[in-house]
């Protein structure tokens, strides 16, 4: 009898010890993985202010608030990004004026035709406006950009002329 006691208490600590160990590897995964988890935050948060930072430092370049020679080289193929994405967008909004024989909705921007007197979809009044012909004579000295005759900031890069 005794000695089933002792198998019987022995295999009971090691099934104690067995169930503390898993105890303390659950306990240090969970440490591990709530420290990954804060790792994560602050590198995105790092990532934020330093993409923040960099807009910032970007800006006072183009406003010439800045003019050390190493920022301004690194600024050079972001204000060449700018001016493509610009053009991109002013041929998107060309094609779409097309599509629409510049007509829309000065309320919802639905589409209307010339016969139209009121919108089809929020029923405002249609508005006519005659297409202004935008004179280019100039280009910004910051992106190259055409500017119109009155501009006082560039449209692509928003720099102050002259």
């Amino acid at each position: 009898m005794s000695d089933l006691q002792t198998k019987l208490g022995g295999g009971l600590n090691i099934l104690q010890d067995s169930l503390q160990q898993g105890k303390q590897k659950l306990q240090t995964a969970q440490e591990i993985s709530q420290l990954k988890r804060k790792l994560q935050d602050a590198s995105e948060q790092r990532s934020a202010q330093l993409l923040k930072l960099a807009e910032e430092t970007y800006k006072m370049v183009r406003q010439g608030s800045i003019q050390e020679e190493a920022i301004v080289q690194q600024a050079q193929p972001i204000l060449s990004l700018d001016v493509q994405i610009y053009q991109i967008n002013q041929a998107l909004e060309e094609i779409n004026q097309q599509n629409a024989n510049g007509q829309s909705c000065s309320s919802c921007g639905s589409s209307v035709t010339d016969q139209d007197k009121f919108c089809g979809s929020c029923g405002s009044p249609v508005l006519r406006q005659a297409a202004a012909a935008i004179e280019y004579d100039g280009k910004c000295g910051t992106c190259h950009a055409g500017m119109p005759v009155n501009a006082e900031f560039c449209g692509c890069c928003g720099v102050k002329v002259g």
